[in-house]
């Protein structure tokens, strides 16, 4: 009769045991296939710098300043250099199965008492241009420059780019971005007493993207 017993109880045990088992396992799903992750980074891309160290290209004949004991360049209307950097996406787009966002920012920073502006071409590894960031050049204000040449109030403007698709797909292919800074020449801005502190200024126009992708890892 106890054996009797002690074999009931133990079925009885084993019978709650696959129960209780069963309902808690029978809403497991299976394991995935694959895995989804999607990152966001943020990556400077290069950037271009104005200063008279640099060699410096003008527009046009001279028509201001004639008269003025100053350098060549500030007799023209317009002066600027131009820097050629890689854009360092194709790591991102290579290792990426999905980009959903690119965010482009340029910053750009103005410590000459003159008008600045800037515009960034995006060419691929053919040298066939891209992209403009710009429809216009973008314009930064003249810096406050005090009587001794210092300068007390530099100028700066932020330009955000939030890309569609289509462009998203065109960047693809971005190979190197040639910025050019430069500055409006006046003779306002430019004169004998103020051309001495000229080589302490430098105007600056710095690129850097925020990317969102999706990467899929199999299991």
């Amino acid at each position: 009769m106890r054996m009797t017993l002690k074999i009931g109880v133990k079925t009885s045990i084993w019978v709650v045991f696959i129960s209780t088992l069963m309902c808690c396992t029978k809403n497991i799903e299976p394991l995935p296939n694959a895995v989804s992750f999607a990152p966001s980074i943020s990556v400077p891309l290069g950037e271009g710098e104005f200063n008279l160290s640099k060699s410096l290209e003008t527009l046009g004949i001279p028509v201001v300043n004639l008269t003025e004991n100053v350098p060549d360049w500030a007799k023209h209307s317009y002066v600027y250099i131009q820097d050629t950097f890689a854009v360092n996406l194709n790591k991102v787009y290579n290792q990426s199965d999905q980009i959903n966002y690119i965010m482009i920012r340029v910053n750009i920073w103005n410590e000459f008492p003159l008008e600045g502006n800037a515009q960034i071409w995006i060419f691929d590894s053919g040298q066939n241009k891209l992209d403009s960031l710009f429809a216009q050049p973008a314009i930064v204000p003249a810096a406050e420059i005090d009587s001794n040449g210092n300068v007390v109030g530099t100028k700066f403007k932020s330009y955000k780019f939030d890309f569609d698709q289509n462009r998203i797909d065109l960047w693809q292919n971005a190979s190197t971005a040639v910025v050019r800074a430069g500055l409006v020449i006046t003779e306002e801005g430019v004169t004998e007493q103020n051309i001495q502190y000229f080589d302490r200024y430098k105007l600056k126009v710095q690129l850097a993207a925020r990317v969102d992708f999706r990467t899929i890892k199999n299991n």
